[in-house]
């Protein structure tokens, strides 16, 4: 936060971390120092705000650019100056607006900046907050924030302040300057008189300068580099951006210039021929790269002479820096010979000198050749002997050829593996089979070390096949080891074999059919699937599922049973589910308390929907007793009626006159027999 006091009493806050500014008339203002620009003429008519440098007062809302334009500073950038329109919430719809502000974390500023004002002012005149909704709530929060209102209201996921590495947001800053490397010995921690949301050094470091990015801890306040940046002691930077200025901050503060160790830096191992180590400073470094570079000045090979017909070859290896030297026959170079003309008994021979390049020729006359042509077998070429195409009688010789060979007509049987094998004398490959390094399962299946094998049998017989690591002396082949097993005796009486899917499984797994149940005498007994049965007050259930029949228990729930209540009114006390449950075996209907659905009216009046009312019904004893005093029968009666009443109120709509009343009546609590 930057803070700047004006002459005339002006307060400009400008908060870099929002980019918001804040500009407040500090009481008492001196009024009497014109200000201009931007900021307009501080007189208290507001008429002449838009004045331009020349005196020119701007009238158009039209015109804002060029009030803008004739303020602008020419080392800044263009600016877009088409936000405000001028509207207010009579004629913009300011909905958005105000549902924004209204929102809980905004409640505490109402009084001091009531959301209509605001709206009327900023969201209405100005195009930028409709996109920018975020902009705008941070110049509300700003303004409460003049008023000493703390609004914490930014979230992670709504409107965050993205601080610049070692920074952390906080809202409600009340300090006026921050400690930094150049106040942290005397730095007391005011507060101001205003708050402000700021991003703020995380905790155990400090500001490097108050107009610096940087926070850091203390112990990198000692030094400052040509940028700016702290640096701390006996670290070494670059000072320069091309060249090579080495600094080290010291202890004390100072900085002082230090030569390049250049030492750890080893150079390559130039092993070529010719070769040595090269340094290449680049732009930007201190300590220059080092190369392996060619140098033929310091060859030792020289170029030989090359005459009678051939020319000099220079060629080069990549194991050598040096020129590789070499006279090769240039037929080109040689003189034109012409051929003479040999007699019929004579041929015309092309020959070569010891030492030259050049051919000559000479008539020559043939003997018979006494060696005969060699007769080659299979694979085999007929080739001659280049060193001998000029004689009377070249040489031949049968050369081997593998890709001549036929192909192999031999095929092995499982388990034995086809072998080549070189005879001497011999061009081609000999092939035989031999046996593999594999098991041998009834001389069709072959299997690996270590692979296993399942076959199935009728009758639930699984044999599984395992291929051991070692050999069988008798067999030559690996040694296996086999088991039998009948998958099905595993399973119960109550249980079918079901066989396994997976091939490397060798028994299925058993599926009840129905369902094993025992008894507390021990005994056990079966089920069949969809039964149910009742033991010690539980029940038990024999269910079919995927993997099969399966018992599921459950507790017997008895409905609530007063037995007293029963005798009382001539019920007899009965038990059902096995003894586990009591009800009450009523002789007629009894007195108690019943519902009926009905539909309340009242002259015109009645009520929307069917309503439950309770009333008391049923039988009650009655008895007639002879009285020998008034010699005459007695009669005795009792009534089934309430015992208590409670008023109840239901809504009642009036058809006449569109109306809604309160109708009150009452109900019984609970019914007995009583004497009439």
């Amino acid at each position: 936060m930057y803070l700047i006091h004006t002459p005339g009493g002006v307060s400009i806050q400008w908060y870099h971390s929002t980019g918001i500014m804040v500009l407040q008339y500090i009481t008492p203002y001196n009024a009497s120092v014109p200000t201009r620009g931007l900021c307009g003429c501080c007189d208290g008519n507001p008429e002449d705000d838009l004045k331009l440098p020349n005196g020119t007062v701007v009238r158009e809302v039209g015109d804002m650019g060029l009030f803008l334009q004739a303020w602008r500073v020419h080392t800044t950038d263009e600016t877009e100056h088409t936000r405000r329109v001028g509207d207010n919430c009579t004629i913009e719809d300011c909905s958005t607006c105000l549902s924004m502000l209204r929102q809980r974390a905004f409640t505490p500023c109402h009084s001091k900046v009531p959301p209509e004002h605001f709206c009327d002012i900023m969201w209405a005149g100005d195009l930028h907050y409709k996109d920018h909704q975020c902009d705008f709530l941070a110049a509300y929060v700003a303004v409460c924030y003049t008023h000493q209102v703390c609004i914490s209201w930014r979230r992670h996921n709504f409107c965050p302040l993205r601080c610049p590495p070692g920074k952390e947001y906080q809202p409600c800053v009340s300090t006026c300057a921050s400690r930094t490397c150049l106040n942290r010995d005397y730095y007391e921690e005011t507060t101001c008189s205003f708050i402000r949301e700021e991003c703020v050094c995380r905790d155990g470091t400090i500001l490097h300068r108050a107009d610096s990015p940087f926070c850091v801890t203390e112990d990198r306040c000692v030094c400052t580099d040509n940028e700016g940046n702290p640096r701390a002691p006996g670290e070494v930077w670059n000072g320069s951006f091309r060249g090579c200025c080495l600094y080290k901050c010291m202890e004390n503060g100072s900085v002082v210039a230090v030569e390049p160790d250049c030492s750890s830096s080893p150079g390559p191992l130039c092993e070529r021929e010719g070769e040595y180590v090269l340094d290449v400073l680049k732009e930007g470094t201190c300590c220059p790269k080092k190369i392996c570079e060619c140098n033929m000045t310091i060859c030792d090979s020289e170029a030989p002479p090359c005459d009678n017909g051939n020319r000099l070859v220079i060629g080069y290896s990549a194991l050598s820096c040096c020129p590789e030297y070499r006279c090769e026959c240039d037929a080109m170079a040689c003189p034109p010979v012409s051929a003479p003309n040999c007699r019929e008994d004579q041929f015309l021979v092309e020959v070569r000198g010891a030492k030259s390049c050049c051919y000559s020729y000479l008539c020559a006359v043939c003997e018979s050749c006494i060696e005969s042509i060699p007769s080659c077998s299979h694979g085999e070429i007929l080739a001659v002997d280049l060193n001998t195409t000029n004689s009377c009688c070249p040489q031949y010789y049968c050369m081997c050829d593998v890709n001549l060979c036929p192909d192999s007509s031999v095929t092995c049987a499982p388990g034995l593996s086809l072998v080549q094998t070189a005879v001497p004398g011999h061009c081609c490959l000999q092939h035989h089979c031999e046996k593999a390094e594999v098991c041998l399962f009834q001389g069709v299946t072959v299997l690996g070390p270590g692979q296993s094998l399942v076959q199935y049998f009728e009758g639930d017989m699984c044999y599984a096949v395992h291929c051991l690591h070692h050999k069988d002396p008798d067999s030559g082949f690996y040694a296996m080891e086999i088991i039998s097993v009948n998958c099905s005796q595993k399973c119960g009486p109550h249980q079918v074999y079901v066989t396994s899917t997976d091939p490397q499984v060798c028994c299925g797994s058993c599926k009840n059919v129905s369902c094993t149940f025992n008894n507390e005498n021990g005994t056990a007994e079966l089920f069949a699937a969809g039964s149910s049965w009742v033991e010690n007050c539980t029940r038990y259930d024999c269910m079919e599922t995927a993997v099969g029949a399966v018992i599921l228990a459950s507790g017997v729930i008895c409905p609530p049973f007063n037995e007293t209540e029963c005798i009382q009114n001539g019920g007899v006390v009965q038990s059902y589910v096995d003894g586990c449950c009591r009800t009450c075996k009523e002789d007629g209907k009894t007195c108690k308390r019943v519902a009926i659905r009905t539909t309340i009216r009242k002259d015109d009046c009645r009520s929307n929907a069917p309503v439950t009312v309770y009333s008391c019904d049923g039988k009650c004893p009655s008895a007639t007793i002879f009285n020998f005093n008034i010699n005459s029968h007695a009669r005795f009666c009792k009534c089934c009626r309430e015992s208590g009443l409670q008023t109840r109120s239901v809504t009642l709509f009036c058809s006449r006159n569109a109306t809604v009343v309160e109708y009150n009546f009452q109900e019984p609590l609970d019914c007995s027999c009583q004497w009439n």
